[in-house]
Parts: C-alpha cells; sequence; structure tokens
C-alpha cells in the first residue's frame, strides 16, 4: 500500500468509525461547526489507532527532535501509539496539576535543552497547542515543530506560524472532503456548507488578530 492509498484509507475507516461525523457540534472555541473530527473513537479500534502511528511517522521520521508531546486529551493516545511503534521517548503535560505526588505538570522522563515535537489530532485556532508549548517551554524544552491529522482551515496554523512554529499536516479539510464526496460518502451539499463555514471561521480568527 503506497502512502497515497493508505491516507485514502484512513479518512474512509474513520468515517466508517463514526470519528468523521457532520451534524452541529459546539468547538472548544465555542464556534458551532456543521462537522467534527472526534478520534478519542481511536481507543476502541486497535488497528485505526495504529495506522494513526503510521501516518504522524511518515511526517515525524525526517524532523529533528528528542522526545514526543501529546496534547490532553486526544493526542496523548496518539503520542503513545507512535512511541511504541517507532521506539520514541513521550512526555505530557496535564491540564491540572496534581495536589499529591510530585504535583508536576508535566509527566515523563526530560530534561532542559531537549528539543519535543508536538502531536495531536486538529488544529483550529491554535490556542491548545500554545498553552502546552508555554508548559514546555517553562521547563527549559525548545519546541520548534507540531504535527496535527488536520488542519481545520481556520487559521490556527497561520497564527501558529506567525509565532514561529513549523506546522505539519497530514491532512487538510479540503482533502478529506474531497475523498469522502469521491467515494460518495458525503453529499456535495454537505461539503459546501462546511466549506463555508471554514472560510468565514478563518476569516473571522485572522481579523481578530
Amino acid at each position: 500500500m503506497n502512502d497515497v492509498e493508505k491516507k485514502v484509507r484512513f479518512i474512509l475507516d474513520l468515517h466508517a468509525v463514526g470519528a468523521i461525523k457532520f451534524g452541529q457540534f459546539k468547538l472548544s472555541s465555542g464556534t458551532i461547526s456543521p462537522y467534527y473530527l472526534d478520534l478519542r473513537s481511536l481507543a476502541y479500534y486497535p488497528y485505526l489507532l495504529n495506522l494513526t502511528a503510521d501516518v504522524f511517522w511518515d511526517i515525524l521520521k525526517v524532523l529533528n527532535f528528542d522526545i514526543i508531546v501529546g496534547v490532553p486529551y486526544t493526542g496523548i493516545p496518539i503520542a503513545v501509539a507512535i512511541s511504541l511503534k517507532h521506539n520514541q521517548s513521550m512526555v505530557f503535560v496535564r491540564k491540572e496539576r496534581k495536589q499529591h505526588g510530585t504535583e508536576r505538570l508535566v509527566e515523563g522522563d526530560f530534561h532542559p535543552g531537549q528539543r519535543a515535537v508536538i502531536v495531536d489530532d486538529v488544529v483550529t485556532n491554535g490556542e491548545s497547542k500554545l498553552a502546552v508549548i508555554r508548559q514546555f517551554e517553562q521547563e527549559g524544552l525548545e519546541v520548534k515543530d507540531i504535527v496535527y491529522l488536520l488542519d481545520r482551515g481556520q487559521g490556527g496554523s497561520d497564527i501558529l506560524k506567525e509565532k514561529g512554529y513549523r506546522c505539519h499536516n497530514i491532512f487538510t479539510i479540503d482533502e478529506i472532503f474531497e475523498i469522502l464526496f469521491s467515494y460518495k460518502k458525503v453529499p456535495r451539499e454537505v461539503i459546501d456548507g462546511c466549506l463555508a463555514f471554514t472560510k468565514e471561521a478563518r476569516e473571522q480568527l485572522l481579523k481578530s488578530n
């Protein structure tokens, strides 16, 4: 299976298990979106999690890094899968500091000066990535690269790039929609509505920044 076939199969399988949804969904930003990528369901499908590790590794293998960072919460199982399959060290950051034990925000074995690469499922406005990066930079880690499965095309990548980070997406939302349409999984009118939403959301975010 070549890289193109692998990516097409991956998207079709995600849609088949309901990880790519269409409807009305409230995002963490508060925006109501007509589509949603729900990779939390990967835990129920080990073969898909294994394939996720492979499509991420196609990008990661040419980057310079010491440790992988999974963004909570969906990015953590992705980072674990990559770590196990490709023998890479990983750490993660908690959303809240523990009130017992070591009381650490960053969990894992690392030391200042190491280079960390961020992995996550999607980028929307970039806020969750920046929050994680701030935590790791406070610990003395260097972050240059961010890898995510889907760029929703709403301006988050532009903001991250402006702040000096290199962004690597495996798919754009246009690519995912094109695959689903070409295999007759989603009608054109639904895709057109999603693309119109994406364009408007991007314009609003970039205008506010």
